[in-house]
């Protein structure tokens, strides 16, 4: 991830379904045929495999529709819609691995819980220390544990 303002890494991009992961050229015919048929089997951006709307998920975020249009035409997320994109992405992996599914992850992020003192847990992650704090209760649950 590059560091200045308006820069953005390629795993925030990918949240939202704005990178496709693949290298930037091919170098035989054979490559291009092989990054044609990949890209024309794209797999669902991690958002998009939440089961939920994308825009109840973005604005839990803290990221409003129009900036996320605007960013996709663009392919370059600010720093901070970043930072969320990333939070996102983690809590993402962390709650399919605790919950079993990333639908799972998806219905729990949207539900009060009571681990979390009845806040629901998406609007945690628009900050650092509210990510942390659902972290705490997905690994918790991912132990056994209360959540």
């Amino acid at each position: 991830m590059r560091n200045s303002l308006g820069a953005t890494s390629t795993a925030a991009r990918m949240v939202f379904g704005m990178d496709d992961g693949m290298s930037d050229a091919a170098t035989t015919p054979g490559d291009v045929t092989a990054t044609r048929d990949a890209s024309s089997r794209r797999r669902p951006s991690p958002v998009e495999s939440l089961g939920q709307p994308e825009k109840t998920i973005v604005e839990g975020i803290g990221i409003s529709r129009t900036t996320l249009s605007r960013r996709k035409q663009s392919g370059r997320l600010g720093f901070v819609d970043s930072e969320r994109a990333v939070r996102l992405g983690t809590i993402i992996a962390l709650g399919k691995a605790a919950l079993g599914s990333t639908a799972a992850a998806g219905r729990w992020l949207l539900k009060p819980n009571a681990a979390l003192g009845g806040v629901v847990p998406i609007g945690l992650l628009q900050t650092d220390v509210g990510a942390r704090q659902v972290e705490a209760v997905l690994g918790r649950a991912l132990l056994g544990g209360y959540s």
